[in-house]
């Protein structure tokens, strides 16, 4: 086995200043002798400080917080919603009473895709209570920033 292989597993505690005094010693010796071996501290080293630094928030998502945490951007985004879901509902309706006027589609298609539907109103119903039901004891909805 190599000088340097034998050394790697005690650079971490090196760095952390966790060896003791003979240890530390036989690392210093062959830091001294071995250039691969100081390569490799030294990355340790700037991985380390990468890590430290990375752990504030960056200013690019304090900003974003920021932005989305104004009242006026929450109130525009309601608005937006709401506006959304008024077309949506209107286009809805004016296809549902379309789809129901036209002569051609005989109860035999016009049955299943009433069905169809109302299954799927249903589903996104239930789906939306159980959604509102359980957000109060949800503990990842707190993480997040609104």
């Amino acid at each position: 086995m190599r000088h340097d292989e034998e050394l790697l597993p005690l650079l971490g505690g090196y760095l952390d200043g966790e060896l003791d005094d003979a240890q530390r010693a036989r690392v210093e010796q062959a830091l001294a002798n071995d250039a691969t071996l100081r390569g490799e501290l030294e990355s340790m080293r700037r991985l380390g400080a990468m890590l430290q630094g990375g752990r504030g928030e960056e200013r690019g998502d304090a900003e974003l917080a920021a932005f989305w945490g104004s009242v006026y951007n929450r109130l525009e985004r309601q608005v937006g919603a709401i506006l959304f879901l008024c077309g949506l509902s209107a286009l809805s309706v004016a296809g549902l009473v379309l789809f129901l006027a036209n002569p051609s589609l005989g109860w035999w298609v016009k049955g299943p895709a009433l069905a169809a539907g109302a299954g799927a109103l249903m589903l996104l119903g239930s789906v939306w209570r159980e959604r509102r039901r359980m957000v109060p004891h949800d503990r990842y909805t707190r993480e997040v920033h609104r």
